[in-house]
């Protein structure tokens, strides 16, 4: 089992039914993967890998055959960021951040309020009715607002539900995030 857990730093003492990772009740059956890139910085690309004593060699002899080398600057930023008290600084600047454009969408879309993980980058905004995805996909890109109905995740049949992802880590500014979603409530008329 592979345990990619890039967004632990949102998760382990945030949500109260989280126990721990995986990887401590099958230490022996699993990998653990945590990266740096949600968590401090998207431009340094380091992560971490745990695995346990019987997949040592066949995870090695993987890593040397692909030949994939993290850039030792990444490696020695991120370790300084860490040893330094920094990375525990930046993690709390973005959970303060996540959890101000978290508040901001529940004034907008109230409905929403306790719908998925209290600090997520993004929301799931239910829609009603039967609107074309690509229309309104179009029309909000006109607006300046860019977002993804959720038929664009489906990999089986559509669902009678739909939603629209809504980022709300990827605008410059707390201000600029406000407009977008006040675009989005009077396009969707909320």
């Amino acid at each position: 089992m592979i345990e990619d857990d890039i967004h632990a730093f949102l998760t382990a003492g945030m949500i109260s039914d989280y126990k721990q990772p995986m990887f401590n009740l099958l230490p022996e059956q699993s990998v653990y993967i945590c990266g740096t890139s949600k968590s401090i910085c998207s431009g340094l690309r380091v992560a971490y890998m745990v695995y346990g004593d019987t997949l040592r060699e066949k995870i090695l002899q993987a890593i040397f055959n692909i030949n994939v080398k993290t850039s030792s600057f990444d490696a020695e930023v991120i370790t300084e960021l860490i040893l330094s008290g920094k990375a525990h600084e930046i993690v709390s600047k973005k959970k303060q951040l996540a959890q101000s454009a978290n508040d901001i969408f529940s004034d907008f879309f109230p409905l929403s309020k306790n719908v998925g993980h209290p600090l997520s980058f993004y929301r799931w905004l239910p829609i009603q009715g039967m609107i074309d995805s690509l229309q309104l996909e179009t029309d909000l890109k006109r607006q300046g607002v860019r977002v993804f109905h959720s038929d664009r995740f489906l990999s089986g049949q559509t669902t009678p539900d739909k939603y629209l992802r809504i980022a709300l880590a990827s605008t410059n500014s707390i201000d600029e995030l406000k407009i977008g979603l006040n675009i989005l409530r009077h396009y969707l008329s909320y």
